[in-house]
């Protein structure tokens, strides 16, 4: 009967060997890695660090801000698939439609932290992420006047004014008379 070995890697070593072979590194690794930034300890290459670092820190800050739109976005592509009709549902898509964008509104402080050295510019990743909260809020606000409860005339809030007059009537196939 045949005799099977087990796969065996020891790390221990450090000649990247298994079983006393030496491994092929994969394509395109570089053994100096992160060694770079220890050999090259000019001040011209520090300063560059420091630099890119910087910008990395604020791409990562506006991403954080534009990572709001999609759910955003989510949130109104639900609110316009629950229809116009007032249901229990789509009163639950609208409500929480205008509750998301508030609340995130006033936390844009968590959302965005400030800069602990002070050097990166927040104002317009906070900008943008205000923005798309209020793009979404507008879009409740938008879809709560599409399904009539929005109050919009005067007679929505006194008792003793008259409704205003529609101007459409629809009646399903039955002539509706004036």
């Amino acid at each position: 009967m045949a005799e099977f070995r087990r796969w065996t890697l020891h790390f221990e070593d450090g000649n990247n060997s298994v079983d006393g072979k030496r491994v092929q590194d994969p394509p395109g690794f570089t053994g100096a890695g992160g060694k770079e930034l220890v050999i090259a300890g000019s001040s011209k290459s520090l300063n560059m660090d420091v630099a890119l670092l910087k910008q990395r820190r604020q791409e990562a800050m506006l991403s954080k801000a534009l990572g709001s739109f999609k759910q955003v976005g989510f949130l109104c592509f639900m609110m316009w698939m629950s229809g116009s009709q007032i249901h229990l549902f789509s009163i639950m898509m609208l409500v929480t439609g205008i509750y998301q964008p508030l609340s995130t509104l006033f936390s844009v402080n968590q959302a965005i932290p400030q800069d602990q050295t002070g050097q990166l510019e927040l104002l317009k990743p906070r900008l943008v992420f205000c923005a798309i909260q209020i793009a979404g809020l507008i879009f409740a606000l938008n879809k709560l006047q599409g399904m009539g409860l929005l109050p919009t005339n005067p007679s929505d809030y006194v008792s003793f004014l008259k409704a205003p007059v529609a101007s459409e009537f629809a009646g399903g196939g039955v002539r509706l008379g004036r």
